[in-house]
């Protein structure tokens, strides 16, 4: 019905031209990884997508609400000059493209070509038996656009429109403005056309090379660097990477034909080298990649190795101008947070020293290799090789060239691919080929300091100001395009619409400009409005960014960047605002499993009235113990209003789609940077481990769909706490209170302001707050109210629009959650299933041996190993499977009867120990505790019930996760038997 009366008032469409350019954007984006973009899609790709983000469609309905057919049709539309009647023939469709070209251009609104390319590119990615040239291109089109509906199926003489339809329709203009408008929003394509001439089969060639090798053929590239022995960020020229190409195309899944079709072709060629380049510099070592079955649309994952770079690494004195140290650093693109690594070498299975992976992917000391060993490897030009003794297919590499570029990082000097006009390099070279790089050296004016490295054979050269680059060498050219973009600022999402990116104003802000010379140019920030405000940027060298301090801008007030005397070429308005409280939040709502469902158990903190109502607590009973306790001397830290991730998350929570892994990541690299002297082990914190002590302490709701995150703060509220109990021996075991006021959490979004009118109604309300600081700066400070009565929550709430319900919250959640049984019989029924079977990347724990370590481990003060607890393989049949354990890829599967089934990662070890009646948690009544190893994690909601017992993140000592549970006879659900049993651990 609703498909109906949205076919009859099309009026009421709301998928514009815009919504879908947006959408195609975001599909080849997600896609894409950073990498060079290519723009292959069908037009199934398309209305695949649509619906797999259920993007709204028409009346407030999103693509489920329709037939496939009606969505399909809504995008044709949009190429309809009559809205209702259609084309009437291929002319209409010529000039309403023409129309949508010029409208574009006009308004410099130039992602609304992205459909048109689309279009024109579908009817190649359809049609396999398109060979590769652009002969049979129109005929394809033509067809193309007849059984879609984009014109009338009249028999038009495809002869005299198709030579000159593509220039017709200006596409040469259409890839120049689509170029424009992908270098001002960093989208990487390649749009230069090629076009020689007015030729058809020119301009046909500058969309098949979007379709020469399809996106699951180019994923496969990776697999081509790894069977040719290469490692990522290495001096390779393209030379190099063709012939890998060459070697190992058949890992691509091509033909010999096609092969030699696209070498034998310099366009094709050209092209090649083009993506090899770009697939090369974004490849982080791994071989990761997704095949869909045709036939069942089922996705499989496969990967062979991961491989990671070791790069050249040096200290220099300056004092003595002499190399100190020579070693290989380990580099490591998406592992953010690990257990200590131990690598072993390839040639004789010796150990190196333990390493752990810090925030900016590097290791965090360098392996120092015995210098006769190196200098081997260096004189024979072989690739040195290890691997990590718990997992053989994590791999590092060194791989022997003629050159490296060293740059400086946090005062070491480590091999890089970036040379930057006017900044300080030192250049090792090898000494036979001295040749090719002595005028290079002696325009840069290059001190030699060193001639006798790696035996004899290298030289290193100390470059103060690069001046010269080297063209014949892919990393030693200057980047001569000017280009601005922001690097881990502290980006804030404002209330109110503007097009200038807001950014914190506790923070100074960073930009990575290509095209300048850092020693000779200057960079100005110049107000855009009013009276005329100049700030000269700084070059920092250490980190090769432009620096632009918060205090030289007053708030609200926006600017631009100059170079020199002329304002940067697509560079964006920028201004430097206050962190916003929403006035309403757009909270996420989670059903018991904690995930997002139709049966809500709690929409951001709120629990349904049904549970949070019923008579949990024996208020009566409670009040009598309470007032018995001894007063207590209340202690607070200040409020040093520096919780930043958490009043950023706030601040973009009016709208939850702006918050994406990639901005938090941003954030939280930017507060380990600022801060690493200050708190040096902030910088092993994992984004999603701060993510998950967020959700534990009630700041955050979070759950993925489809990989995708969604998240956003909860409305700031009160959570009730139970009172304080202790355990005294009268000679017999007894329970005494210990607090005699009412406590509870302030916790949800907040803001610096929020904070200040809480503490400014104390007196007032007559309340106490006191205040924990946090040891971790990604941590925000932890807030309690204390009050004699509990009316004083309520006024409180009322004062500040804070959400609290009169309830001991944690009690009333534990007893609405499933217990591990539930989840199995659910997942096993209607989960979700996956095929990692061809992933050699993983971790399996054998929960049996961990139950019988780990309690004598505990009571030694002790951890458990990985390489006690882990199994070299899983069970193909039964069994609980981490695959690509610590990187941004990770996902835990349950395994039944030979069926892989895709299960949340905190519910999956409690699966593991229940498919081996492994009892591993420890309860330690004494101390009211119960622990767990760090390995293991309790489910989210699990999680969020046992912290908001007390208030507290749980500790993490001596290789176990302590989780304190609230003595209180009165609040039973929270009794860690009961917990214990639920979760199959009793």
């Amino acid at each position: 019905w609703i498909s109906s009366v949205a076919e009859l008032n099309y009026t009421l469409i709301i998928m514009t031209l815009q919504k879908w350019s947006e959408l195609l954007f975001d599909y080849y984006c997600k896609r894409n990884n950073g990498a060079r973009v290519v723009l292959h899609i069908t037009f199934q790709d398309l209305i695949d997508y649509a619906n797999e983000v259920d993007v709204e469609i028409a009346n407030g309905k999103n693509a489920s609400s329709f037939k496939e057919e009606f969505v399909r049709k809504d995008f044709v539309r949009k190429f309809w000059r009559d809205k209702v009647n259609g084309n009437d023939n291929l002319e209409d469709f010529q000039q309403k493209i023409k129309q949508i070209v010029d409208d574009a251009i006009a308004t410099k609104n130039y992602i609304v070509l992205l459909p048109v390319l689309a279009l024109l590119i579908m009817p190649i990615c359809e049609n396999d038996e398109l060979e590769l040239h652009g002969k049979n291109y129109y005929g394809h089109l033509y067809n193309f656009l007849v059984n879609n509906n984009f014109i009338s199926g009249r028999k038009d003489d495809v002869t005299k429109w198709s030579r000159s339809f593509l220039q017709k329709i200006n596409l040469d203009i259409i890839w120049k403005s689509i170029g424009f408008w992908a270098d001002d929003n960093n989208f990487n394509i390649d749009a230069n056309v090629v076009v020689y001439g007015n030729g058809a089969t020119q301009y046909v060639l500058s969309l098949m090379k979007e379709s020469l090798l399809s996106p699951s053929k180019i994923q496969r590239f990776k697999l081509i660097f790894d069977k040719s022995g290469l490692v990522p960020k290495a001096n390779l020229d393209n030379d190099r990477l063709f012939s890998a190409f060459k070697s190992n195309f058949q890992y691509l899944g091509i033909s010999d034909s096609k092969f030699k079709a696209l070498i034998k072709s310099d366009d094709f060629k050209e092209y090649l080298i083009n993506i090899l380049r770009s697939e090369y510099e974004q490849w982080d070592g791994t071989t990761k990649i997704k095949e869909k079955d045709r036939n069942t649309g089922k996705v499989k994952t496969v990967s062979d190795n991961t491989c990671y770079p070791l790069l050249l690494y040096m200290d220099y004195n300056a004092n003595s101008n002499k190399i100190t140290k020579i070693a290989l650093q380990l580099f490591c693109a998406d592992i953010d947070d690990t257990d200590y690594l131990t690598f072993i070498c390839d040639s004789d299975g010796k150990e190196l020293p333990q390493v752990f992976i810090k925030s900016n992917g590097y290791a965090n000391r360098p392996f120092e290799i015995e210098e006769n060993i190196l200098n081997d490897y260096f004189a024979k030009q072989e690739v040195f090789r290890i691997h990590e003794q718990d997992n053989e297919s994590l791999k590092g590499r060194f791989v022997v060239t003629d050159y490296y570029i060293m740059t400086q990082i946090n005062n070491r000097y480590i091999a890089t691919n970036d040379f930057i006009k006017g900044a300080f390099y030192f250049a090792v070279i090898r000494n036979k080929v001295f040749s090719k790089f002595d005028s290079w050296l002696k325009a840069n004016d290059a001190e030699l300091i060193d001639q006798s490295l790696f035996g004899g054979l290298f030289s290193a050269y100390r470059i103060k100001k690069a001046k010269e680059d080297l063209n014949i060498y892919n990393n030693l050219r200057f980047k001569t395009e000017i280009k601005c973009k922001g690097v881990n600022n502290f980006e804030l999402k404002a209330d109110t619409e503007t097009d200038a990116v807001c950014l914190s104003k506790y923070f100074s802000v960073q930009f990575n400009i290509t095209g300048v010379d850092v020693s000779n140019d200057r960079v100005f920030a110049v107000s855009v409005e009013g009276d005329r405000v100049s700030f000269e940027l700084e070059y920092n060298h250490n980190i090769s960014l432009w620096v632009l301090s918060s205090d030289n801008f007053p708030l609200n007030r926006e600017f631009i960047l100059f170079l020199n005397e002329t304002p940067i070429p697509y560079c964006k308005k920028f201004k430097f605002i206050d962190f916003v409280l929403p006035h309403s939040f757009d909270e996420l709502s989670l059903d018991k499993w904690g995930m997002i469902g139709s049966d809500i158990l709690t929409e951001g903190l709120s629990l349904p009235d049904n549970v949070a109502q019923q008579n949990l607590t024996n208020w009566k009973n409670m009040s009598e113990y309470m007032s018995k306790a001894e007063p207590k001397l209340l202690k607070s830290a200040d409020y040093t209003e520096t919780d930043y991730l958490l009043y950023a998350i706030t601040t973009a929570s009016y709208d939850r789609r702006v918050i994406s892994v990639d901005w938090l990541k941003n954030i939280k690299d930017r507060l380990v940077t600022e801060y690493e002297n200050v708190n040096p082990d902030s910088g092993k914190y994992a984004l999603y481990n701060t993510l998950a002590d967020y959700f534990r302490m009630g700041y955050i709701n979070y759950s993925f769909i489809n990989d995708v995150l969604c998240l956003t703060a909860n409305r700031p509220t009160l959570i009730l706490l139970p009172s304080l109990f202790e355990r005294i021996k009268t000679p017999l075991v007894s329970k005494i209170c210990v607090e005699n006021e009412y406590k509870c959490l302030l916790t949800g979004g907040r803001t610096p302001d929020l904070v200040r009118n809480i503490e400014n109604l104390q007196t007032g309300l007559n309340f106490k707050i006191v205040i924990d600081n946090a040891e971790n700066i990604l941590m925000p400070q932890t807030i309690f109210i204390y009050a004699k009565h509990r009316y004083v929550f309520h006024q409180l709430a009322d004062k500040c629009n804070l959400l609290y319900q009169d309830n001991i919250y944690a009690n009333a959640l534990v007893k609405s959650l499933p217990s591990v049984k539930d989840y199995f019989d659910k997942f096993l029924k209607e989960g979700t299933e996956t095929n990692m079977f061809g992933v050699k990347n993983y971790r399996v724990i054998d929960y049996k041996r961990m139950s019988e370590l780990y309690p004598q481990k505990l009571a030694e003060g002790k951890g458990l190993y990985n390489s006690e607890i882990d199994k070299k393989k899983f069970d193909e049949n039964n069994d609980v499977v981490t695959f690509f354990p610590g990187t941004k890829d990770e996902s835990s599967v349950l395994i039944n009867d030979g069926r892989m089934i895709a299960v949340d990662k905190y519910w999956g070890h409690f699966l593991g120990m229940f498919l081996h009646n492994s009892k591993v948690l420890q309860l330690n009544e004494d101390q009211t505790k119960i622990f767990l190893p760090l390995q293991i994690r309790l489910p989210l909601l699990y999680a969020r019930a046992l912290t908001l017992t007390t208030g507290k993140t749980p500790s993490s000592v001596s290789g176990s996760r302590a989780y304190s549970v609230a003595e209180n006879p009165f609040t039973g659900n929270c009794d860690a038997h009961n917990i214990l049993t639920k979760l199959g651990q009793s």
